[in-house]
């Protein structure tokens, strides 16, 4: 990571505390990986989108950081990020576009929502391969092109609660030491890593949307005891994925941060 000035606050608007600097950021054609790509763009990151299937989401993405600040400029790179050969493809093309990573953000996911007794073999693949094997062989990659120093920020969930999440919820549980491990190793190679964990966020395009009736109450339900009575907005958890990533959090590093309004402190004071 490049030697940055302290005068241009990342909690001044467009600062350009990023400027310069590339951002990697898994599953961001859309949701919070899009509102993590905008929140970069707006301090003059260059942002690179990647995407599995929707490449016009992507592609409204990119448009959207390049039209947030000058210099921000974004680009869209396919990859399946349960895949190592598409993990090593992004990455070689980050690298002869951009020779280097600053920030990486593993915002990727998946699961299938069922009681763990009605799994099979192919859904646990499909939640670890990528929030497990994806984000080990992904972070790798990326430290490989930290020559100066970086940020790993992982993207967790604080949806312990929720009904037929038990698959997911073990999968970002272990992300969540992986990245703990990932900020001890590699403290003297002036990389930070940490994790964040989101609430309930209000936003048609989450996954959320598409669950069924009973797990959809569940959420409600979660919404009316989290202190702040409300579901969070994107930009707002964006905003500390934005934090972590800058100068003001160079003496925070393997920490999981929940960003859920009180949600998990009501839990775990009832």
């Amino acid at each position: 990571m490049s030697q940055r000035c302290f005068s241009g606050s990342v909690f001044e608007s467009n600062s350009g505390q990023f400027v310069d600097e590339v951002i990697v950021i898994s599953g961001a054609s859309r949701g919070l990986g899009r509102a993590t790509a905008e929140a970069f763009a707006n301090h003059g990151g260059t942002v690179v989108v990647n995407y599995r299937t929707n490449r016009e989401a992507a592609a409204e993405t990119v448009a959207r950081v390049e039209e947030a600040s000058s210099p921000a400029t974004g680009r869209a790179v396919q990859a399946d990020m349960t895949d190592p050969d598409d993990i090593d493809d992004l990455f070689e093309e980050v690298e002869r576009e951009f020779d280097a990573v600053d920030v990486f953000v593993h915002n990727a996911a998946v699961t299938r929502f069922k009681p763990l007794s009605e799994v099979t073999m192919k859904d646990i693949s499909l939640t670890f391969g990528l929030s497990v094997n994806g984000f080990i062989l992904a972070t790798q990659r990326a430290i490989d092109l930290m020559d100066s120093g970086g940020r790993i920020i992982s993207v967790s969930g604080a949806m312990s609660y929720m009904p037929y999440n038990g698959l997911l919820d073990s999968a970002k549980s272990a992300m969540e030491q992986l990245t703990r491990y990932f900020a001890i190793e590699h403290a003297d190679d002036n990389i930070n890593a940490n994790a964040i964990r989101p609430g309930v966020l209000a936003k048609e395009d989450n996954y959320f949307t598409e669950l069924d009736d009973e797990t959809r109450e569940f959420i409600e339900f979660l919404v009316e005891k989290t202190p702040k009575k409300r579901a969070g907005e994107l930009d707002e958890v964006a905003a500390v994925v934005l934090m972590l990533a800058s100068d003001e959090a160079e003496w925070i590093t393997g920490e999981v941060i929940d960003v859920n309004g009180g949600l998990s402190a009501y839990m775990d004071y009832h």
